[in-house]
């Protein structure tokens, strides 16, 4: 069945809780576009509501490296839903977002049933696997970059790509338009205050909460007026840090869906890396950033894989070791504490780190202020459908 222009289907692909989220703000700028469009994918609870019809959940089956091997059988039997879906219900266009791991499989069966693919978050080939780049150049129309310098990347490698800006600067942080950043009960105030940041995923928390443990006992030993508070991206993750935190006999706060307002609240910021430090890095909020990773596992694949010289977002863009970084980290955690000690007993550098990450971020407020990126993809997929 053919989707007219005037009520077009929209087929969204979102694996991750990051990718439901900017998949449920995209729905609600296409509808600017499109009033009467309809949306089916796969997503989580956000894309649902936002009046996406899900094939299926497949945000609690989220993995990064060695984990992935395991759901092999989900993600074949999800993907020939998808076949199937474009063969039922033809939509108008199709929009994987970020997960390249799955979406470039999606965006492989647009192309081949003749589908228009608007791909949203650049695969991070710049930084590892450039060779897939090939790939993607064979099975997207339109490639939305959330890095500036990506899209020029991404040109060189014979892709249609545009930079829309950064979906964590759609709202700005103050002002009468600013997301809210208040907790509920709040945390108290007048402490050496560190946020948590571990991860979304299980894999993710079971193998970097337990060193952030070590440091926070380690500053609790230092500073007796402590207090620590960690972000759980959803209730399951909540459950899974508390046990850990029972487990080890350490005390901190947790709370669900609350990472801006435990990052504003924080004087520091211990995060793992990915898109979480832009995320404290928009805050203006220190931090120290860190993956643990077996060594026999970044022996094996993951020197030969990561192409930059450093590795977490935000000193890439500075292109200098902004934060400190322990990527992949293993071994004795003595120079994380060490670290993250002489940082609080240091508000001088604690201050110049913050206003570096102000003048690092302050393009991309900018760039979004004009025009959200939600917005942006929106009129990318208009374009697409345009030239069909």
């Amino acid at each position: 069945m053919e989707s007219s222009t005037k009520s077009p289907i929209f087929f969204l692909s979102a694996a991750e809780h990051s990718g439901d989220a900017l998949g449920a703000a995209l729905i609600t700028a296409l509808r600017q576009e499109f009033p009467t469009a309809r949306f089916v994918g796969i997503g989580g609870d956000k894309m649902a509501a936002a009046g996406c019809r899900l094939l299926a959940n497949p945000t609690r089956h989220s993995a990064m490296l060695l984990g992935a091997v395991k759901q092999i059988g989900y993600w074949t039997k999800l993907l020939e839903q998808v076949k199937q879906q474009f063969a039922i219900e033809r939509p108008a266009v199709v929009i994987p977002i970020d997960s390249p791991t799955v979406n470039v499989r999606v965006a492989r069966l647009a192309r081949r049933a003749g589908i228009g693919v608007c791909y949203y978050v650049a695969p991070q080939h710049w930084a590892w696997a450039a060779w897939r780049t090939n790939e993607l150049r064979h099975v997207v129309d339109t490639l939305c970059c959330v890095l500036e310098f990506e899209e020029n990347y991404f040109q060189q490698k014979g892709l249609h790509a545009v930079y829309v800006g950064h979906p964590l600067f759609d709202r700005p942080i103050a002002g009468p338009d600013a997301e809210s950043a208040q907790l509920d009960p709040p945390l108290p105030a007048g402490l050496v205050k560190l946020a948590i940041l571990p991860g979304s995923r299980r894999a993710e928390v079971d193998a970097n909460f337990p060193v952030m443990l070590e440091v926070v006992r380690a500053v609790k030993g230092r500073f007796a007026n402590s207090i620590f508070a960690a972000a759980a991206a959803d209730e399951e993750r909540a459950w899974q840090i508390r046990r850990l935190l029972r487990q080890t006999g350490t005390r901190a706060e947790v709370r669900t869906g609350a990472t801006d307002a435990i990052i504003s609240w924080a004087d520091l910021v211990l995060t793992v890396s990915g898109t979480a430090t832009l995320q404290v890095a928009r805050w203006h909020k220190p931090m120290i950033v860190l993956y643990a990773l077996a060594r026999w596992k970044w022996n094996l694949a993951g020197r030969f894989l990561v192409q930059t010289h450093f590795m977490s977002l935000v000193n890439i863009l500075a292109n200098r070791e902004l934060v400190p970084e322990f990527m992949p980290f293993y071994g004795s955690p003595a120079k994380l504490i060490q670290t993250t000690l002489d940082l609080l007993n240091s508000p001088q550098r604690l201050r110049e780190m913050s206003g570096a990450l102000e003048e690092l971020t302050a393009p991309i407020e900018v760039f979004c202020r004009q025009m959200p990126a939600s917005r942006r993809v929106a009129l990318e997929v208009a374009k697409i459908m345009a030239r069909k």
